[in-house]
């Protein structure tokens, strides 16, 4: 038995069923290590990139490990974006390079780098195996960094030579462990102490409220997180990867909040409480707005659940720090909490305040959703796609225009992972890949994509993996010629001086004709719906590209440009009435 059999072995013994990449001259042995291995689906991308982006998407849908493997030199360069993304958002990830020989070290043959160096920051660990007989014991260590503690992605460069040596007699270490091929492989419990502390500080808080990350999502913990909240009647408010934590028609959701897809009346929730209970979030720049929702000057009282000490009153202080898995850690803190009827009689005219709002946002967007104007309104697009799509569906987005309508509009009437955004690193292409990953997480469900015309031009190639694959997706593109999210800043902030923006208008829907899918191009509202259920209906993999309104006339729910908008508008109008003048 040579390296790369060793290495099947185990990945098949720790029960890996799927791999995403693409082959290279350095990975010859372990492509023919998986020609023997019928259990493990290899599916060939056509970039590296994309490679990543499924294993990563695989991961978040399955919530088993991802696996994304590629050559060297350009291969291990391209295949780093999924890999940093996966890790930024605590996503369980392998990203496996084959390498130079080691034999070679330093005598400059074709591909040589350091990809130890290279993947070190992006990963919880980045190791170059050395010999065939390290080869088991390097996999089930990468396995362990990637899932157990704070999940995140590990790195293993593999010497063309280490693949190819036989590994003597080492048959009795080739064991898997299948624990390992899930997240989170472990489960600690916080300091019982410390959640007797914020069990007290909840109990005394007059306007507590909840903010959970893609924490909760990773651990499972959604029904723990909705028990807490029916149990108390704290309002819950979530991240973007948060998103799906609490079914988003609960009486306790607040919906996404902070600088990208919040409601208009989200962010005031966070902002004015006297207790913030943070789950399973980063608290980072988006989910708290440039950390003002909460303040960070004046912050309330708060406490935070995580795995990751180094995220625990990393940008607020905390006054208890429950360092543990957010499912185990959640179910202490409700049995911990003393009368809880009590605390949620005294929250029941705040959730009948929260209804209220929920219902005049709703109100207020019935216009936009129902607009029949060209180009057509995302607002409409988010809404046809809510109308037709089951509570079961899967929809991979890209970072750019779908963003932010999704978070607000699209509303999740089950908790669970519904929706995949990468927001770590917001790499554009995202979608386009991501949906493979999300069919071979869940086949037996709808897939859905949402792009834009941006990240087209980044992922187009993985429409042929989507045509030769036969996949059932559909992908639902927003079109509107430019990169609308950087045009949409130079608009606000630099007073429509555009530069190297703009693109021509393509015929998407021929290139996806091209490709083999079942494409189509829509620019009239009234043929969005019929469009879009006879996409959904024909079983084959299927694209839909959507003429929608720009950014610079359709300003979407990002609080900083909302904000900017109407300072602009209130600015125009004293101007076309003197008032600056006065």
């Amino acid at each position: 038995m040579n390296g790369a059999e060793a290495l099947v072995h185990v990945l098949r013994a720790s029960e890996i069923e799927h791999i995403f990449g693409l082959p290279g001259d350095t990975g010859m042995a372990f492509y023919d290590a998986l020609y023997h291995e019928p259990a493990i689906t290899h599916v060939m991308t056509r970039d590296e990139r994309s490679a990543s982006f499924m294993a990563d998407v695989y991961a978040r849908v399955s919530g088993r490990i991802g696996v994304a493997e590629g050559p060297s030199g350009g291969g291990a360069t391209y295949i780093v974006p999924g890999v940093a993304e996966a890790h930024g958002s605590a996503i369980p990830l392998l990203c496996l390079t084959s390498d130079t020989p080691v034999a070679d070290d330093g005598r400059g043959v074709l591909t040589e780098l350091d990809q130890v160096s290279l993947f070190r920051p992006i990963t919880n660990s980045s190791a170059r195996v050395h010999r065939a007989s390290g080869m088991a014991d390097a996999v089930r260590r990468a396995l362990r960094l990637a899932t157990a503690g704070r999940p995140g992605a590990v790195h293993l460069s593999l010497p063309s030579d280490v693949l190819e040596e036989d590994i003597g007699d080492e048959s009795g270490l080739l064991l898997g462990e299948p624990a390992l091929a899930r997240a989170p492989a472990t489960r600690p419990r916080a300091d019982a102490s410390a959640v007797e502390r914020a069990a007290a500080l909840l109990s005394q808080a007059e306007r507590p409220v909840i903010v959970a990350g893609g924490g909760v999502l990773t651990s499972g913990a959604w029904d723990e997180l909705t028990a807490l909240a029916n149990a108390v009647g704290v309002p819950v408010a979530t991240s973007i990867n948060g998103k799906g934590s609490i079914a988003e028609n609960h009486p306790c959701a607040i919906g996404v909040v902070g600088g990208n897809g919040a409601r208009s009346y989200a962010n005031a929730w966070v902002s004015e409480a006297d207790f913030v209970l943070f789950v399973g979030t980063r608290t980072d720049s988006t989910t708290t707005s440039g950390w003002t929702v909460p303040p960070r000057r004046t912050p309330p009282t708060s406490v935070h659940i995580d795995l990751a000490v180094k995220e625990i009153g990393n940008t607020y202080p905390c006054e208890a720090m429950l360092l543990g898995d957010v499912k185990a850690t959640l179910r202490d803190l409700l049995v911990a909490i003393d009368a809880p009827h009590s605390i949620a009689a005294r929250n029941r005219g705040r959730l009948e305040r929260l209804a209220s709002e929920r219902c005049e946002y709703d109100a207020r967007l019935s216009s936009e959703r129902e607009s029949t104007s060209i180009p057509i309104k995302p607002q409409r697009l988010i809404a046809t796609l809510r109308r037709l799509l089951d509570d079961d569906v899967v929809i991979v987005a890209d970072p750019g225009t779908p963003t932010p309508y999704l978070a607000a509009q699209f509303e999740l009437r089950r908790p669970g992972r519904t929706t995949v955004i990468p927001r770590a690193h917001g790499g554009l292409g995202y979608a386009i890949p991501g949906v493979v990953g999300a069919y071979f997480a869940a086949p037996g469900r709808r897939v859905i994509g949402v792009t834009g015309d941006g990240s087209f031009g980044m992922s187009v190639g993985e429409l042929e993996t989507i045509s030769r694959l036969g996949l059932p997706v559909v992908l639902v593109q927003c079109s509107n010629n430019t990169y609308g999210w950087i045009k949409e800043l130079q608009h606000v902030y630099h007073d429509d001086r555009y530069y190297s923006v703009d693109f021509n208008r393509v015929d998407y829907a021929a290139i996806a004709r091209g490709f083999g899918l079942q494409a189509f191009h829509v620019t009239d509202p009234d043929d969005l719906e019929p469009t879009l259920a006879r996409a959904l209906a024909d079983g084959r993999p299927a694209f839909v590209d959507v003429e929608t309104e720009s950014q610079i006339t359709e300003t979407p729910p990002v609080a900083a440009w909302e904000l900017a908008e109407s300072v602009r508008a209130t600015r125009l109008a004293g101007v076309a009435g003197g008032g600056e003048g006065e």
